[in-house]
């Protein structure tokens, strides 16, 4: 059993994030086939634009999640955690620590109000535009309440990326897989009691509450201690250490959107929520498959911080490839079973297969997702070492996949969102950061190389 975990490479913060992302997967999968029992085609387009809109949030969170992680790592380099639930070393790190976790509560706070007055008008206004749709559905209630708890959950969410660059990534991935339970589980009840579009409401409540809950219970002695930790000492340096990183992140993330979530809306808005709804659940499957692949990277990210200080590079570039490997062949199998099983639905003309792409085009986004892993294992090395030198080439990926769903949505509906993704994505993201990936590991080397001579 242990061979089997060492070539696998499944640690507990893995096997915990792994565990989560297949209920997650397993768990989406039955969600979307209660969506499709339970919500009509109209109401499936409501519930994954709901998604694609509040995921306009990135635009006031601005990348600080990611840039906390990096931050809080590197610090606690110098630090370690003791029984009592704080942590204790190097002074000046703790302060810079400190300093770190009071910024990121002043800016998810801001950032909270501002999604309450920005993004709740904007879509109450988008979902009941006559140019939109004609419908009898009030969404301005539910949309709302959504909006209300997102705004409240991004609070929790900063906590937990304190905590996860921290070391504590295995309690983070218990804590997900918590909130996965609790929020799905109450998710499918409304479904099943003829909810609607409520359940994408309480799903958010139910991981505001459980996040909330957990983080207090657990860790609150580590925050208490942390915040009233002596100011003496000068903290970090927001302006000149943070911001230079932060702003190239915020960038990339904001382009993000326009990659990943701008094909819902756009379809909704020209074609009608059916056409959003079968690229939503489609979208849905794909980042699904993706995200569990990603847990061979993203629980290492921490570990990738200290091995960069600790100027560890050979094992760094160990880890990161073993665990590229292991992530990618995992991700093709599944597209492979993904292929698979659609094709034997579409076969017996089952109605799930109506509720998705065609399966060309469902083929198409998934063997993007192959190149799309391979640039987010990239930058995941990249930005360890607190740079972010793919900020450039996803503005351009961002732009082009915009202007392509422009021109070919409208007339083209769901084939021309999948050609835009496509194009953009591999032509430009995949040729694009490979490219800077291998530039700057060369740059690195000779530096190295001259700071021997």
């Amino acid at each position: 059993m242990n061979r089997i975990k060492v070539l696998l490479g499944i640690d507990k913060a893995i096997f915990f994030t792994l565990f989560g992302r297949f209920w997650s997967v397993a768990a989406g999968l039955v969600t979307i086939f209660m969506v499709t029992h339970f919500l009509s085609p109209e109401l499936q387009g409501y519930y994954y634009t709901f998604n694609s809109l509040i995921a306009l949030q990135i635009f006031v969170e601005l990348g600080l999640t990611y840039v906390i992680i990096q931050f809080s790592s590197h610090e606690m380099a110098h630090l370690i955690w003791q029984k009592n639930g704080t942590v204790l070393g190097d002074a000046q790190s703790k302060r810079r620590l400190q300093s770190l976790i009071n910024f990121s509560i002043t800016w998810f706070g801001i950032a909270a109000l501002l999604i309450i007055l920005i993004l709740l008008p904007v879509g109450v206004y988008f979902f009941n535009s006559s140019a939109v749709m004609e419908s009898s559905f009030d969404s301005s209630i539910p949309w709302s309440i959504l909006v209300v708890f997102t705004a409240i959950n991004l609070i929790i969410t900063a906590a937990a990326a304190i905590l996860e660059g921290c070391g504590k990534v295995s309690d983070i991935a218990v804590l997900r897989l918590l909130q996965s339970l609790a929020s799905v589980t109450v998710t499918w009840l409304v479904l099943w009691n003829g909810g609607g579009i409520y359940a994408i409401v309480v799903n958010c409540i139910m991981l505001t509450i459980v996040g909330g809950i957990w983080i207090w219970y657990k860790y609150r002695s580590f925050f208490i201690d942390i915040l009233r930790y002596s100011k003496n000492s000068p903290g970090m340096d927001w302006r000149n250490e943070i911001w230079p990183f932060q702003w190239k992140i915020a960038l990339s993330w904001m382009s993000g959107y326009l990659i990943f979530q701008l094909f819902n809306p756009l379809l909704f808005a020209t074609h009608g929520p059916i056409a959003a709804g079968k690229m939503g659940m489609s979208l849905q499957i794909i980042a699904a498959m993706n995200a569990a692949a990603m847990a061979w990277i993203s629980t290492k990210v921490p570990t990738y911080g200290k091995m960069v200080v600790s100027g560890k590079t050979k094992e760094l570039d160990a880890l990161v490839a073993r665990g590229f490997l292991q992530s990618f062949c995992f991700l093709l199998s599944g597209i492979i079973g993904l292929g698979l099983i659609f094709l034997y639905l579409s076969e017996i003309k089952s109605p799930f297969s109506s509720r998705v792409l065609p399966l060309p085009l469902l083929l198409i986004l998934a063997f993007v997702s192959l190149g799309n892993h391979v640039v987010s294992v990239q930058g995941a090395y990249l930005r360890a070492h607190k740079e972010e030198p793919f900020m450039m080439i996803s503005i351009i990926t961002g732009i082009s996949t915009a202007l392509f769903a422009l021109l070919w949505v409208p007339h083209n509906g769901v084939a021309g969102a999948v050609y835009a993704y496509a194009i953009s994505a591999l032509g430009i993201g995949l040729i694009g950061g490979t490219t800077i990936f291998f530039r700057k590991r060369r740059q690195w080397a000779i530096k190295r190389i001259s700071a021997t001579l």
